[in-house]
């Protein structure tokens, strides 16, 4: 986890993390998806949702970390996609996020990454046995699912990184954050760059050529850190940040379809052993 977190990290001033998290309740719209499970999840002083929908057992697991903004619920209406995968999608969302309690704030955000990769580990135990477990991180979600398979290779088969993040700080500029002023440091953030040099899981990235939040260079330094020696980035031409699925088409599933086919080419079992 985050070693400056526990050094008075001003990412975590609760007046920055304001600024920074943009947490909301489900909104009341969207199919319901006949299946769906949510379970709540206890992490200190607080509860996290992850919302489990239908799959079929002993299947890969995809342990999906939404973006900003966003809650898991927004997801019933990808649910259909992601069915088509040969994979269980569960999707894990933040504090005060969806119907999440506590407060937002970076350490919280990578140390409950863990907990939800913990809960997902039992409930893929409860239902038969072992599954390799694809942890997939979209923009501010890239840095649980970087901690999470650059520190936890032994639970973790595989990464997917969508419109991620290198550097936070172009980031929080970005968002009206005076952060080199406020005294933060590339130290100070999620260190995805710095992570992503000891990830040599399967990885998959996946980026809007025109992306105007998270430039593309972004993905192209997280591509080359990455010791994956067979890892793919698919870079989405005419899209931006918020709508790289829709102009990516079937290439973006396809992306993931492939991933998932190395799983049993790299050591991990499909099925329990």
């Amino acid at each position: 986890m985050n070693r400056d977190t526990d050094l008075g990290n001003p990412l975590d001033d609760p007046r920055l993390a304001s600024t920074v998290f943009f947490p909301r309740p489900d909104r009341p719209f969207g199919p319901t998806i006949p299946g769906v499970r949510d379970h709540m999840v206890e992490v200190p002083d607080a509860r996290i949702r992850i919302r489990e929908f239908p799959g079929a057992k002993q299947a890969p697991v995809i342990l999906f970390f939404h973006g900003n903004g966003e809650t898991a619920a927004d997801y019933d209406q990808a649910a259909a996609d992601y069915a088509g995968l040969p994979a269980k999608l569960f999707v894990a969302d933040y504090r005060g996020y969806g119907p999440s309690t506590g407060r937002p704030s970076l350490k919280a955000l990578l140390a409950d990454a863990h907990a939800a990769l913990d809960e997902i580990t039992r409930l893929a135990a409860a239902d038969g046995g072992r599954v390799p477990i694809v942890v997939m991180g979209r923009s501010l979600g890239s840095a649980p699912a970087i901690e999470l398979a650059s520190s936890r290779s032994g639970d973790v088969a595989a990464l997917v990184v969508e419109s991620g993040f290198a550097r936070i700080i172009p980031l929080l500029e970005l968002l009206g954050v005076p952060a080199r002023r406020l005294g933060v440091t590339e130290a100070h953030g999620p260190r995805n760059l710095e992570k992503m040099e000891q990830v040599s899981l399967p990885t998959l990235i996946l980026h809007a050529e025109n992306d105007t939040i998270i430039p593309i260079e972004d993905a192209d330094m997280l591509f080359a850190a990455c010791r994956d020696p067979a890892k793919v980035f698919l870079r989405v031409p005419r899209a931006g940040h918020n709508d790289i699925q829709y102009r990516a088409g079937r290439h973006y599933f396809d992306a993931i379809r492939a991933l998932l086919g190395r799983l049993g080419r790299t050591g991990v079992p499909l099925m329990p052993e």
